[in-house]
């Protein structure tokens, strides 16, 4: 049986992933990315043991340590104001900060060396193409000339609120969320001992909430996230280092004070929470935020993202394995799986976004009595936000991967 042809709409972590567990085990795939290389914008890096220990099983994650584009154990820990060190029900969480430029140029080195893999740089995706009501291509622009890609299914990754959600006629879901975020980035390649081991976040009550963490290359992303207009706050320098560093930690502060200018990296990401009712159509998937667009809390995301690879990988390689088409009865398998996790971390985004707009006084009130009502719950409290196993049965080890074997360089 001839494999399928897919097409994966977005090169991102979830895509990239997605299509070198496809391209590994022999399925044809073509990967369609907007931006002209990997590095886009910059987001949360922060990825969840879980998913670090699936990757370090493949070999992956040690071929990220080994180019300096990771850095392992760090902990998430979460304070009231400046200071006071809280918890929240569930597990210590720790993981690892990943270069996402970085793990996608390794993903994508290794895809080519299959001859079935190809990626188009610099070509957006303009439209779904429709035929007796399936999708058969996508419509594309690449250095101004449009053009179509066709194939036999198409997975959409290409991240929060795709427009091609309309066009495939799926439904989404809206959920109350916080305020947005102006995120930061400062090269603290000069005063490396200045940056934080741990990914900090900070409530300080009524909606400001600033997280700051570093990252590969000596660089600290910060987080600011505020009621009100945060374009027009970063364009007025005073205001915003008025309200900003005094939310810093002492060590922390004169570094990003010196640095904060109108050449500092920056965007403005809008806080959204919502979901498609149903993650896909005749000849189409989605995935990631395309399917269910998380907000920066928690760090949720980046791994709910990859985690949806490993499942739609399974269900997808156990299909074609079994001679059986790629139909809505294995993407309803894959969402089905999904589903139930995606709900839990939505609502739970929900409900912390409703949270951190209590005046700190409340705040600190709150998590005085969530440590009781842990301490007397003991760990069955401490367990509820395990995160149920997920197994990627085709995520390929390096040694073992076809004509990869003694390689782990792009």
């Amino acid at each position: 049986m001839k494999p399928p042809r897919i097409v994966i709409v977005g090169g991102g972590p979830a895509g990239m992933l997605l299509a070198y567990q496809l391209v590994t085990n022999g399925v044809p795939v073509r990967v369609l990315e907007r931006h002209p290389d990997f590095n886009r914008e910059f987001r949360g890096e922060l990825l969840q043991a879980p998913v670090v220990e699936a990757l370090e099983r493949a070999g992956l994650f040690s071929a990220l340590l080994e180019r300096g584009l990771a850095l392992p154990d760090i902990e998430r820990r979460m304070y009231v104001g400046k200071r006071r060190t809280v918890r929240v029900p569930g597990p210590q969480e720790r993981g690892a900060v990943v270069s996402q430029p970085g793990m996608l140029a390794l993903l994508h080195g290794l895809c080519m060396r299959h001859p079935h893999y190809r990626l188009d740089f610099g070509t957006t995706v303009l439209d779904a193409l429709q035929e007796d009501g399936r999708v058969v291509a996508m419509k594309t622009r690449h250095d101004g000339v449009e053009d179509r890609v066709d194939g036999d299914l198409f997975i959409v990754c290409n991240g929060r609120n795709s427009h091609l959600r309309k066009s495939c006629g799926l439904e989404t879901e809206q959920f109350a969320t916080t305020a947005d975020a102006l995120w930061l980035r400062f090269d603290l390649s000069d005063a490396p001992d200045a940056l934080p081991e741990s990914l900090q976040v900070h409530m300080f009550g009524k909606g400001l909430v600033v997280v700051f963490q570093r990252s590969t290359g000596h660089r600290l992303h910060l987080a600011y996230s505020e009621p009100g207009d945060l374009n027009r706050l970063r364009k007025d320098l005073p205001e915003l280092r008025r309200r900003l560093l005094p939310t810093l930690p002492e060590a922390l502060r004169p570094h990003v004070e010196r640095k904060l200018d109108e050449n500092t990296e920056w965007q403005v990401l809008k806080i959204l929470v919502d979901r498609v009712r149903q993650w896909h159509a005749p000849g189409v998937l989605f995935l990631g935020d395309a399917a269910h667009t998380m907000s920066p809390s928690g760090g949720q995301g980046l791994n709910l993202a990859l985690r949806d690879t490993f499942v739609a990988a399974n269900h997808l390689l156990e299909a074609l394995q079994a001679e059986r088409p790629l139909d809505a009865a294995v993407f309803q398998r894959i969402q089905d799986e999904r589903q139930p996790e995606i709900d839990r971390v939505q609502a739970g985004q929900t409900r912390a976004g409703q949270m951190v707009l209590k005046p700190l006084g409340v705040l600190h009130m709150m998590f005085t009595l969530l440590g009781a009502v842990m301490w007397f719950a003991g760990k069955k409290m401490q367990g509820a936000g395990d995160v149920p196993p997920v197994e990627p049965r085709y995520l390929t080890p390096l040694t073992s991967a076809p004509g990869l074997q003694g390689h782990t360089s792009p």
